[in-house]
């Protein structure tokens, strides 16, 4: 399949006109970093400067077809890490990859005539193209005719069949996908407004999206399997717990209701009724994720473990668009939402006294209050350290990190774009820890406060303060070439786990974006 980028109609931009994954316990060696070794002392915003270019540069090197790290790989593969033994993540994940190509996309749509938007573009176009040959090739979890093929996590770096025991399937993969080519879409339709009524345009856009049925355009495929299984059990995104997981529900949730406009917009109205039909059942379906009893949503229903979990972050990030948009539908669970605020909240408590880094000697007053930057890890039942299992537990992890304060930002960036924060008893527990220390303290209450409010602007400032919080965690964690592992042991705070994990380069950089936007 050759540049697979076409334009979308106007009707498609006037309709929509926003423009690791890991192994159950085997997801490079384990970093070497002295606890001699001094790193340059740099403030937040200079070292932040710095590591977004170094960050940048090493998620990269991890993507053919121009990544240092991939010689070997099929052009457009994303790899979890570099990392070919202790662990070995040396594979390409459907789930890692359309998160990481998402980021790329954000890039390219900053500025298409960019010189590294040209890069870019031939590493999405080579993505897009893969993902078809991935998509049609036979693997353990089944094959294209019936589309289950499609819920297999992860493939070899060439892209042949990975097919070894796994956690099989993994249905957020097909949602994520093709939420990143829809994007991708509008970005490139936005950069390039006569290709559609160009000759080449049918011919450039077919391979995505083909309303003729049965499904055999790649967005259209993950659509129809979306559509059809999402009431399905399958394996978490840790790969380790089968069920039904709010992570995969929320992904899921915004690919049909992005599709359907995609599909009204091709003039697919049947499809794009369907989709309607079977996102308002997830909309009825993923409140049940709420736990009255525990106070916050949980990861997987039916479950021993608490709920707690990264994963509840990370459905929100990767399941709300983070720019203002027409998606139908009420948003569900947004990173603003009382639901997330609180959920995150208890993840902050529980990880800050589970891992003893957590409890070092303050460096500012400001973490010493009920919420603060820590290191937040992917739940706290974890046993996996990185190389394999462990009684003392697992440790924090980069990517849920930097995703807590994306979350703040995201919030912060809502009140700015709304003027208007609505307090209720639900949300009562996050605000009073947000302002603890703040003048306006005493006359938080529920109710509703305007942007000339004091309270307002208590809440803006804590927002953006305790988002770069999370960030001077990741700030004191990464060693001094910028590289960033999967995860920072839990006693000593030196990196451990696979090196230079794709996702936490990506989870860094989008929360750098989302801190640009407040």
């Amino acid at each position: 399949m050759t540049l697979l980028v076409p334009l979308l109609f106007a009707a498609y931009l006037v309709l929509y006109a926003f423009a690791l994954a890991l192994p159950p316990f085997p997801h490079v060696a384990a970093i070497e970093q002295s606890p001699l070794q001094q790193k340059p002392q740099y403030s937040l915003d200079e070292w932040l400067q710095r590591e977004e270019d170094i960050a940048l540069d090493n998620l990269l090197a991890n993507v053919a077809p121009f990544g240092r790290n991939v010689p070997d790989a099929a052009p457009g593969s994303v790899i979890a890490s570099p990392s070919k033994n202790h662990p070995d993540y040396y594979y390409q994940w459907v789930r890692d990859a359309a998160i990481t190509t998402s980021t790329l996309v954000d890039l390219y749509a900053d500025d298409p005539f960019d010189p590294l938007s040209s890069k870019l573009e031939i590493i999405l176009n080579a993505y897009a193209s893969l993902q078809d040959e991935l998509q049609h090739t036979n693997n353990p979890s089944g094959s294209f005719l019936d589309l289950s093929g499609l819920g297999e996590p992860k493939f070899e770096a060439d892209g042949s069949p990975f097919v070894g025991s796994w956690g099989r399937p993994q249905r957020d993969g097909p949602a994520l996908r093709a939420i990143t080519l829809m994007s991708y879409l509008r970005a490139y339709n936005s950069s390039n407004p006569s290709l559609w009524t160009s000759d080449e345009g049918p011919d450039w856009f077919k391979p995505l999206y083909d309303a003729h049925m049965p499904a055999n355009s790649i967005i259209k495929a993950d659509l129809e399997y979306v559509s059809h299984y999402w009431n399905a059990s399958g394996f978490d995104l840790w790969e380790e717990v089968q069920g039904l997981h709010f992570f995969t529900a929320m992904v899921q949730l915004r690919a049909l209701r992005e599709g359907t406009l995609l599909a009204l917009a091709f003039h697919d109205s049947g499809a794009a009724a369907w989709y309607t039909q079977q996102a308002t059942l997830l909309e009825e379906f993923i409140p049940t994720f709420w736990d009255s009893s525990k106070g916050h949503l949980v990861e997987t229903l039916s479950s021993p473990r608490s709920g707690l979990d990264c994963g509840i972050l990370l459905g929100s990030l990767h399941g709300s668009p983070a720019a203002n948009n027409t998606v139908p539908g009420t948003p569900l669970y947004a990173p603003y939402s009382d639901e997330i605020l609180v959920s995150l909240l208890a993840l902050v408590y529980d990880q800050r006294n589970r891992f003893p880094i957590n409890s070092a000697p303050p460096a500012s007053p400001e973490e010493t209050l009920p919420l603060g930057g820590v290191g937040l890890g992917r739940y706290p039942e974890d046993v996996y350290d990185g190389y394999g299992t462990t009684p003392f537990g697992g440790n924090p992890w980069f990517l849920c990190t930097s995703s807590a304060s994306e979350i703040l930002y995201r919030v912060a960036a809502h009140l700015q774009l709304t003027h208007e924060l609505e307090v209720t008893e639900l949300g009562m527990p996050f605000w009073e820890a947000l302002l603890a220390d703040a003048p306006s303290f005493a006359d938080l209450k529920p109710g509703t406060y305007g942007s000339n409010d004091d309270l307002f602007a208590d809440v803006l400032e804590r927002l953006k303060s305790v988002g770069d919080g999370f960030l001077e965690v990741v700030k004191t964690h990464t060693d001094a070439e910028g590289s960033l592992s999967e995860q920072f042991d839990r006693v000593t705070g030196f990196e451990r786990g696979a090196r230079d994990l794709t996702w936490s380069y990506g989870a860094f950089l989008q929360a750098v974006r989302a801190r640009g936007r407040v």
